[in-house]
């Protein structure tokens, strides 16, 4: 017995499509129109994400004393994102060294077997910040990685 053309040849390829499933991709095409199209991929520039009321906003809290760290925590953007925004809107960049009592609360931690990370996050301050503050306190660093106990 001999099949059909059509599941044995490499001929049928060529012949046109049957009506029935040309139909049914014309309704598909139809049906394409009418659905949402995809939202654009999220954009990795900063200035592109920022909505200019939010980097007023950004703009307007550094003006008003919120340090560099925590705006970067807020509103999730790395310290060099912040900085470049604030300097591409002309604001003055400020150095705000830690207080007294910061820096008195900063040995005591440290000295306590807090790390200089933890310590910046409590006090709002960079690590640098931190370690420098604890450096001018004559406090003796140990090397990093290593949690020392109270009991040392």
């Amino acid at each position: 017995m001999v099949g059909g053309v059509d599941t044995h040849s490499n001929k049928s390829r060529s012949l046109p499509p049957p009506q029935l499933q040309l139909q049914s991709l014309a309704a598909l095409a139809v049906a394409a129109k009418d659905l949402p199209s995809e939202p654009a991929p999220k954009s990795w520039s900063v200035r592109r994400r920022l909505t200019p009321e939010l980097v007023a906003e950004i703009v307007a809290k550094y003006v008003s004393g919120v340090g560099t760290p925590q705006l970067c925590r807020d509103y999730q953007l790395s310290k060099y994102s912040i900085l470049k925004l604030l300097h591409g809107q002309g604001v003055k960049m400020r150095r705000q060294p830690l207080t007294a009592s910061q820096r008195r609360n900063a040995a005591r931690l440290y000295q306590d077997g807090e790390t200089i990370d933890t310590i910046a996050v409590q006090l709002g301050a960079s690590y640098g910040r931190v370690r420098e503050a604890l450096i001018e306190a004559g406090v003796d660093l140990h090397p990093p990685g290593r949690r020392r106990s109270a009991a040392v």
